[in-house]
């Protein structure tokens, strides 16, 4: 029987907004000019934090130890593309629904702070928790970030079965599947097979779906 949730905890990139082009750019930019050399297969790098994306960068290119120096190319790049990230559909209506109720709601990212927040101001979008990777040891596929942004909510870990995550890519759905909490797949960047296989318990295209099926009075967990 469907109940209303104990909670609902987002993802950033590719759930909330539009914003996986702008990092794959980034990404790029920082690739050409450090290494002079372009990604192969640059979706395999989605879902994964910006440290270890740099780190796996700069171990192909053979030169691991300029890491540091990849991600610092990659973020000041990803700032000049700020006006490009858009909001995907549905998440500015579900967002003004859940700040006029009474479900805890916030937002876990492999993202860092500094881009969550530009990003949310420029939207005009406010979220009461909002946790970036700075703020765990271990990144997705870790749960660590799950875990404390529900707690964060005052989510009890009784309740985390009925914490609904929405998540885009298949580390953020198996981090999910490790903190205990039901997984829902938005298929932004891989389809419903891939992330059913995952872990996703459901999926939907965007958080349009979620106004549209009403999941804050009742939801399937």
């Amino acid at each position: 029987m469907a109940k209303q949730p104990a909670g609902f905890i987002f993802d950033f990139d590719g759930v909330v907004v539009d914003s996986i082009g702008a990092h794959l750019q980034a990404w790029s930019f920082a690739m050409n000019s450090l290494f002079e050399k372009e990604i192969q297969q640059p979706s395999r790098l989605i879902g994964h934090s910006t440290v270890t994306i740099g780190m796996m960068l700069a171990q192909e290119a053979g030169q691991p130890e300029k890491a540091p120096e990849l991600v610092s190319l990659k973020r000041k790049a990803l700032e000049s593309r700020q006006s490009i990230v858009d909001a995907l559909p549905g998440a500015e209506d579900l967002f003004r629904r859940l700040a006029e109720g009474t479900i805890p709601w916030g937002i876990a990212s492999n993202a860092n702070r500094a881009f969550i927040e530009r990003t949310l101001a420029g939207l005009g979008l406010t979220v009461p928790v909002v946790c970036a990777v700075e703020d765990v040891r271990n990144p997705k596929p870790a749960p660590d970030v799950f875990l404390l942004c529900a707690q964060r909510l005052g989510i009890s870990p009784t309740e985390h079965k009925r914490t609904l995550v929405f998540e885009d890519s298949v580390h953020g759905i198996h981090a999910v599947v490790k903190a205990g909490m039901f997984p829902v797949g938005i298929t932004s960047q891989h389809d419903s097979g891939q992330l059913t296989s995952a872990g996703a318990k459901v999926t939907c295209a965007s958080l349009a779906d979620v106004v549209r099926l009403n999941w804050m009075t009742s939801a399937p967990v």
